[in-house]
């Protein structure tokens, strides 16, 4: 085993996060005479990934390898539908192998930039050594974690707090007819059976009149087998979407994390970044502008030299998006109910603001009253009341 090569600064886990971060210290000078590691298990040649977020026209876009974008938004329950432009907003998608690609390349150039593949078994913050299976590496600054160990599983199974999980199996598919609207996204289609404590529906991104990307997505403690994910989708298709003759081109299988944890940071010169450093969103499971959010902090903190690097968070926003998991994942109220009447009773823009943590309180104020007020009325005194008489929602099993 190699030992103790040293740099200055380590990035452990090569996905949105750590790239990101390795490409605004680059690009903001933070690297000059000094040298960075990143470490990921994975080479990053496949597209494993969907990124997918909304915002408003801005030239922080331009950069980025945008591969489609969206004006306009359907929202699909058994008893409505509703057909909005997003104006302010557009809806964007990005690649994951087209994000790793072109990071890459931004980081290809630079002689103080490593990249290896290797696995992280362990870091020590008072030798500032972070240990793979093949070498032990040191740091004279910061380690940049995003990837969870034992310590931070035992976190996210705290009781005390909420847990569930967005899981999903997408699938491009092409069809012999033109049954998609290019210029639409259906972000929710609630036309399909509901789930136990959580959420299901159907999510479509249009590519051509004759391809799209179609996925069933849950928000629930507990995932399904593979085959049960297929089942559902291609019910959704054949049947909810009435398509008979399609062929899968691709595929998307993944499970996000949703928790109202919060990870606090431990020590000085290990600091949590992506999933870890809270960045996905507990009540959506969007992450990419929280990301984003974080990262120009972590760079203004590195350039200021002020150390503060913790995920700027609104505790309003935190508590919100407790309230709602706290009304799925109990049952006060079923989840096509909820975002039924959130969709019926609000536009799309408002609601896509009130999700990226912009609105005013007023604004708030008129969404939640939209929504079943007993079971969130509720909810609010469950978060209120003591955390330790809330009850166990998932198992050791599911993590």
């Amino acid at each position: 085993m190699q030992y103790k090569l040293k740099y200055d600064f380590i990035i452990g886990g090569a996905g949105l996060a750590g790239l990101t971060l390795a490409w605004k210290m680059l690009d903001e000078g933070l690297l000059k005479h000094k040298k960075l590691l990143i470490i990921d298990r994975d080479k990053k040649n496949t597209n494993d990934r969907t990124w997918c977020f909304w915002a408003e026209p801005d030239k922080w876009l331009n950069d980025l390898p945008i591969s489609k974008s969206w004006k306009n938004a359907c929202v699909k329950g058994n008893d409505f539908e509703i057909n909005q432009s997003l104006h302010p907003y557009q809806y964007y998608k990005i690649e994951g192998i087209d994000y790793y690609n072109f990071i890459f390349n931004k980081l290809s150039n630079s002689a103080q930039i490593t990249i290896i593949q290797d696995v992280i078994v362990g870091e020590n913050a008072k030798s500032k050594i972070v240990e793979t299976q093949n070498a032990q590496y040191q740091f004279t600054e910061y380690f940049f974690k995003s990837y969870f160990i034992a310590d931070e599983l035992l976190d996210i199974r705290n009781p005390k707090k909420h847990f569930i999980w967005q899981h999903f199996l997408g699938w491009k598919i092409k069809t012999q007819s033109n049954n998609f609207d290019l210029e639409t996204i259906t972000y929710m289609d609630m036309r399909v059976p509901e789930v136990k404590s959580g959420l299901s529906f159907g999510y479509i991104l249009p590519e051509k009149k004759n391809e799209a990307l179609v996925e069933y997505t849950l928000f629930s403690a507990e995932l399904w087998k593979k085959e049960e994910y297929e089942n559902a989708l291609r019910h959704y298709i054949e049947n909810t979407l009435n398509i008979q003759e399609y062929e899968i081109v691709e595929e998307e299988y993944n499970k996000i994390p949703m928790t109202n944890t919060v990870f606090e940071q431990r020590n000085n010169s290990i600091i949590p970044i992506g999933t870890l450093a809270g960045t996905v969103k507990p009540s959506t499971g969007y992450s990419f502008v929280r990301n984003y959010r974080h990262i120009h902090l972590i760079v203004n903190s590195l350039r200021s030299n002020t150390q503060s690097f913790e995920s700027a968070n609104s505790k309003r926003f935190r508590f919100y998006d407790e309230v709602l998991m706290n009304v799925l994942v109990t049952e006060k109220s079923s989840g096509h109910e909820v975002f039924g009447k959130l969709y019926k009773g609000n536009t799309l823009p408002a609601l896509l603001k009130f999700l990226n943590e912009e609105t005013s309180l007023w604004e708030d104020l008129k969404i939640m009253n939209t929504v079943p007020k007993w079971a969130f009325v509720k909810a609010v005194f469950g978060e209120m009341a003591p955390k330790g008489s809330r009850t166990k929602t998932f198992t050791e099993e599911t993590l």
